[in-house]
């Protein structure tokens, strides 16, 4: 039997924030068993970690949606070490922990501090993403998305972020952003054309004041129509304003974020931005946790 658990990351109360599935002890499974059992579980990414003999790392990675495997998930990760602190597998004794963990594109930091409830925080390392203007094709945007053409912030530029399939759109108003009803199909038809599979909607007008950024993202052509509350995105947000001149200075700024408000999973990312001699060095993203369910699968999966 596999174990397995159900954990909203991104949040301190259950039944928000973003569901992901964790398969704590995976050695030994196949990519095919991964890929059939993050299907099973039905969430927007299941996190599968194993033992590793590499001396250099604590622990490996690998993160999967119900259909394809994805290189990095900051809700999954929360999630994962969230359950690993509690079944005593990361030694935060002295209510911190800094581990170094393998992933297909390489390794990645990750951090743990106790918090007054006795979870843990988890930080992650994310890099630092590479963004390039996009072409300013606004209209075949909004249609793909399903926005009005006019709710696209005209202030601030369309943006690519090739390296993870990423198209990041500004709108101006909250408003327009929490009555949007994706265009999945658009969506899809349009990563055709132009090869992107993930949508990030930014918008700077927020809920709570002391956000810095309120978001929604999608990704239907890797099998998740809406994600609840997304690290990534939110790491490539604060790189996109800081871009624009729009972000804090500083040499380390830490800001927070908000998502999910539209299908009812508010939730809340911590984006921590390092900086030198002006320019960001790198990004740490995180939050806190809360286990919903755990169980146990009464089959192994065969390979596909």
């Amino acid at each position: 039997m596999i174990s397995f658990a159900l954990v909203d990351a991104f949040t301190d109360r259950p039944f928000a924030g973003n569901t992901a599935g964790v398969v704590s002890a995976a050695d030994g499974l196949s990519t095919d068993q991964m890929q059939r059992i993050a299907r099973e579980l039905g969430q927007t990414e299941t996190c599968f970690v194993s033992s590793t003999d590499r001396s250099e790392v604590d622990l490996a990675l690998r993160w999967f949606t119900p259909t394809v495997e994805v290189d990095l998930c900051g809700h999954a990760t929360v999630a994962a070490f969230t359950v690993l602190a509690g079944e005593g597998r990361v030694d935060w004794s002295d209510d911190r922990a800094q581990l170094c963990c393998a992933t297909r594109t390489g390794t990645i930091g990750v951090w743990l501090e106790r918090m007054p409830s006795g979870s843990p925080r988890v930080m992650m390392s994310v890099g630092v993403a590479s963004l390039a203007p996009a072409p300013e094709d606004r209209l075949a945007v909004a249609q793909a998305v399903g926005l009005a053409p006019s709710a696209i912030d005209a202030s601030l530029p369309l943006m690519s972020d090739r390296g993870s399939a990423r198209l990041i759109v500004p709108v101006s108003r909250l408003s327009d952003l929490l009555r949007l009803e994706p265009n999945g199909p658009g969506m899809v038809a349009y990563g055709k054309q132009t090869d992107y599979r993930r949508f990030t909607l930014v918008c700077r007008e927020t809920e709570n004041r002391d956000s810095f950024v309120h978001l929604r993202h999608f990704a239907p052509a890797n099998g998740i129509p809406e994600d609840p509350v997304t690290g990534t995105a939110h790491a490539v947000a604060a790189i996109y304003l800081d871009r624009e001149g729009l972000l804090p200075p500083g040499e380390r700024v830490v800001l927070t974020g908000e998502q999910g408000h539209a299908i009812d999973r508010r939730g809340n990312v911590t984006v921590e931005v390092q900086r030198q001699a002006g320019r960001i060095t790198d990004v740490r993203i995180g939050g806190t946790a809360v286990i919903t369910a755990r169980g146990e699968l009464m089959a192994r999966p065969e390979g596909l």
